[in-house]
């Protein structure tokens, strides 16, 4: 069955590949966003609107009445909500607050599907980490996203609009095979950094040299962007399995491998393959902890979700063949 999909935030990093994931299922895809990147728009068909934030494009969403909102758009990086909060809580909250006061009236209300974070857990006491664990958000962009899920718990109950939230791990990796969609230059973790300094022969600082790990770095989960796009496909088929009716409150899933990767075995692939001047060990960043993994069993067993993609060396490769058809 053919549906109709709205992804804001459809031209960023995630957002592009979850909108080419439905295009590719049969789904008719709209994407809402403020600026459309000329390699995402290749093969999908929708329209493209100037700003979220605008009132046209809650019009046209009105106008395209979606069975589905993946909600992608909203501003993502942990450093810099430390010193600009009032952003991230506009942005973040503000913005997906109107969004949902208007499509909770619809006739029909669409299901959402959120863009949630593994930073919702901060330093969780244990792993790996399941979607019981304790939401302990330790950043403003954290408390967005926690806060978001809270809202959404709230508007299902409130006004019966369902919703289904995926904590993402650490996304990474580029559009298998075609290497068309990627993350954009400048992007902050490792798998990013390494490859550019790589690219750019010039030295890479791992951040932390004395975690309490077999080698000292940092742990974390690493699951390939199109593995988390095919989430989304399997997630809406999953809710509509039985009905044209989403079967669902407000449900959240994490979206991991449930293996976590070292920052050193990720820079020792990378000078073993592609090769990097010099390596050093800088000081740890602050409120990195030393693992994080996630428990994804609840995907697995009720989306029907499988990583395909999410092996570390496929990772790496995949945004290695990026970077150089940039």
């Amino acid at each position: 069955m053919t549906r109709r999909i709205v992804v804001t935030g459809g031209c960023g990093y995630i957002g592009s590949h979850v909108a080419r994931a439905f295009k590719q299922n049969g789904d008719e895809v709209l994407i809402i966003d403020r600026v459309c990147r000329e390699h995402t728009l290749k093969d999908i068909n929708g329209y493209f609107i100037a700003d979220f934030a605008d009132d046209s494009s809650l019009a046209t969403i009105y106008d395209y009445q979606p069975d589905v909102i993946v909600h992608c758009a909203g501003t993502s990086l942990v450093g810099p909500s430390m010193s600009d909060p009032g952003e991230y809580y506009d942005n973040n909250i503000s913005k997906t607050i109107r969004l949902l006061n208007f499509v909770k009236d619809f006739d029909k209300k669409p299901l959402i599907l959120f863009s949630s974070s593994a930073s919702v857990y901060g330093q969780p006491d244990k792993l790996p980490i399941t979607e019981y664990t304790r939401k302990n958000p330790i950043s403003p962009y954290g408390n967005t996203k926690s806060m978001t899920e809270e809202i959404l718990k709230d508007y299902w109950g409130a006004y019966a609009l369902p919703s289904m939230c995926f904590r993402y791990f650490n996304a990474a990796g580029a559009m298998p095979g075609t290497a068309d969609l990627g993350q954009e230059p400048e992007a902050t973790h490792i798998v990013a950094r390494v490859l550019e300094a790589s690219l750019a022969n010039r030295a890479f600082t791992i951040n932390g040299g004395d975690f309490l790990t077999p080698d000292g770095t940092c742990i974390r989960d690493y699951v390939h962007v199109w593995d988390i796009a095919q989430a989304h496909v399997r997630g809406v088929e999953y809710l509509y399995k039985f009905s044209d009716i989403p079967n669902v409150g407000a449900s959240v899933f994490n979206l991991g491998t449930n293996k976590g990767v070292s920052n050193k075995e990720i820079v020792d692939y990378v000078v073993k393959k592609y090769g990097l001047p010099f390596v050093n060990y800088g000081p740890t960043r602050w409120g990195d902890p030393a693992e994080l993994v996630a428990d994804a069993t609840e995907a697995r067993e009720k989306l029907r979700w499988a990583p395909e993609y999410s092996d570390i060396e496929t990772i790496i490769d995949s945004a290695y063949a990026w970077y150089t058809r940039r």
